[in-house]
């Protein structure tokens, strides 16, 4: 545990930032949690509610409201959102409807985190397609490039403005609230770990160069609307779904922890939320 956070406060003078508001004491902030199951963590104990968005008790934001004691929380997290369900379109889950979350931020809301993009850009689809399951596989990156057109790539660009719009909304409706993007880090090293996870290895170059191009592209969304962006991309070097399972922040395609493939473990989750809950505390 004492290396753990050795190695996360060692990676907060590089995350990245934009400019930011001064914020409340953590001990008064009234935070809201935003965004798909990167941050809702399906499979993690314990299960949250509602049980149709698959969220657990232990995800980034959870950890970080406990962390900085605030006085209010609304974990409106739910998995397999998109941009829209933040927004304007109620979700549709195993349960029933979920209001669109956005309409858990108030005038009250002083703290917003948000990770979204994933889903827009259907990068769960897109890493299902790469799975190698044939003793003669193909890359999967010509699946996604036909000649010049990168299809990964022209959806982030065709999204990016409903990020814009996201942001805009959440500062309109929360006036004093800190806004902080999340971003999704690192699924996968450079060339993977073929076959000890079934991605040949340039398939695993290009999704995670997607990945980072998503990153970078709420980055600068991020510094441009003089919002904050918490790259966690420092944090996950190491601990990869090529990590040895004790050391893996993301799972792989076959799980070793209670988590769903291609998501946080717990130990993953507690890392981004420690991080983030330091991260909060020394810049208000």
């Amino acid at each position: 545990m004492g290396s753990r956070r050795l190695v996360i406060a060692s990676v907060l003078g590089v995350l990245g930032v934009a400019c930011a508001p001064p914020g409340t004491s953590p001990e008064r902030l009234h935070y809201v949690a935003l965004g798909d199951s990167v941050a809702a963590d399906p499979g993690v104990p314990d299960p949250g509610s509602p049980e149709g968005c698959h969220k657990s008790t232990n995800n980034y934001p959870s950890i970080l409201a406990r962390r900085l004691k605030v006085a209010a929380f609304v974990d409106a997290t739910c998995s397999g959102a998109t941009t829209d369900n933040i927004l304007r379109a109620a979700q549709q889950t195993s349960t029933g409807p979920v209001d669109p979350q956005i309409e858990s931020v108030t005038a009250a809301t002083d703290l917003v985190t948000i990770t979204i993009g994933a889903n827009d850009i259907e990068l769960v689809t897109e890493l299902r397609q790469c799975e190698v399951k044939s003793p003669d596989p193909t890359p999967c990156k010509t699946q996604f490039v036909v000649g010049d057109v990168d299809r990964v790539a022209a959806l982030t660009e065709a999204h990016a403005p409903s990020w814009a719009t996201l942001i805009d909304r959440v500062r309109a409706k929360a006036r004093k609230a800190r806004v902080i993007l999340v971003g999704y880090g690192i699924l996968l090293r450079p060339g993977g770990c073929y076959p000890a996870q079934p991605v040949l290895p340039q398939d695993s170059d290009y999704l995670q160069t997607k990945l980072n191009d998503l990153d970078d592209r709420q980055r600068k969304l991020a510094a441009d609307k003089g919002i904050e962006f918490f790259d966690t991309r420092p944090l996950h070097e190491g601990h990869d779904m090529c990590a040895a399972p004790a050391d893996r922040y993301v799972e792989g395609y076959v799980t070793q922890d209670p988590a769903v493939p291609l998501h946080p473990t717990p130990l993953g989750a507690a890392a981004v939320g420690d991080a983030l809950a330091d991260y909060v505390s020394r810049h208000r």
